[in-house]
């Protein structure tokens, strides 16, 4: 079996029904980012929303520096983070002081965003979203030299700004395309950039022929990829506890890829509320199970770093605790 990097997801979500104050539940979520560390995991992965009723994290950069503080080793990265809804400026600073304070552990995994409300939230029209997140990386890489520059684009324009402090990384923290569909994995590669794959092994396979095609060497690339994994004493006891925190996330993605895409019939989108297929399609059971199950998926999957997710929406903390530490004294020497 290929060894592969292995990180930690983490997005803050705390439903309505929640009993858990949100300060109760960021106190716990940072506590297994601590024990995380502690257990081997090589990075911290964030995701983000807006304007959700479970507060899906909306906070990139503030929850990287918190992370930053509470750790010295694994990195520190975003799975992704919406550029259309930043100013590239204030990403630029905000991202280099983050990339400074955890001495170069930021990695930035960069998408357009989907859903209509946070577009209507912050008054930017959908259909800017890639014309925005394209300048916006070229604005980072400028503003990332440390040197004064001017840019002149069809969304941003800037004359003489300076954009201190400088990253740690070098030439800048590493950036990644996060993508579903085959054209917008395809411009990872136009773009160098590494992939941050929503999907698996098919939309893999799309990224690598075209890096191949590019002449470019995709060991220079980075792929992470993501899984729900859950510990416990057997395949159904772990479906016990995640079965509700599964169909709550699954109805909510549902509804915002199916409205995304223009349609009511949510099993064409990828994440749907289909109890038997996420059941099957989660990584559920004993530490030899969900090891067997990773390894035959890491086998067949040419990605290089496995994202674990265990706090689900909802998931009592102290259950997906206890699913971390199993999987980091069990499991995780198995595919390290």
């Amino acid at each position: 079996m290929r060894k592969v990097k292995v990180g930690y997801q983490l997005d803050f979500r705390n439903p309505p029904s929640s009993t858990l104050s949100f300060r109760d539940l960021y106190r716990e979520s940072l506590a297994q980012v601590e024990a995380a560390e502690r257990l081997g995991f090589d990075s911290i992965w964030l995701t983000e929303h807006h304007f959700t009723d479970d507060g899906y994290l909306p906070a990139l950069m503030p929850a990287a520096a918190a992370i930053a503080a509470r750790t010295t080793r694994v990195t520190i990265g975003t799975y992704v983070l919406l550029a259309p809804f930043f100013h590239p400026l204030k990403l630029a600073e905000d991202a280099a002081f983050v990339d400074v304070i955890s001495g170069g552990r930021l990695r930035l995994g960069i998408g357009l965003g989907y859903r209509a409300e946070e577009f209507e939230g912050f008054g930017v029209p959908r259909a800017q979203r890639l014309g925005r997140t394209l300048e916006t990386i070229e604005i980072l890489k400028l503003a990332w030299t440390g040197e004064r520059f001017s840019f002149d684009g069809k969304y941003f324009k800037f004359r003489d700004v300076r954009v201190l402090p400088q990253p740690v990384s070098q030439p800048y923290p590493e950036l990644l395309w996060g993508a579903g569909a085959a054209k917008s994995i395809r411009r990872a590669a136009a773009l160098d950039l590494g992939f941050a794959c929503v999907g698996g092994r098919r939309e893999i396979g799309i990224y690598l022929d075209a890096i191949k095609a590019a002449g470019k060497d995709p060991a220079r690339y980075s792929i992470v990829n993501s899984r729900v994994v859950y510990v416990a004493d057997s395949e159904e006891q772990a479906w016990r506890d995640t079965r509700d925190a599964l169909m709550y996330q699954a109805e909510l993605y549902g509804k915002w890829l199916s409205a995304a895409a223009g349609t009511t019939d949510q099993s064409k989108v990828l994440i749907r509320p289909d109890a038997d297929r996420l059941r099957r399609t989660s990584v559920l059971g004993t530490a030899s199970e969900v090891a067997a199950r990773l390894e035959e998926t890491l086998e067949s999957t040419p990605m290089t770093e496995l994202i674990v997710v265990t706090q689900l929406p909802g998931l009592d903390p102290a259950k997906a605790r206890r699913s971390l530490e199993r999987f980091g004294a069990e499991v995780l020497p198995r595919l390290k």
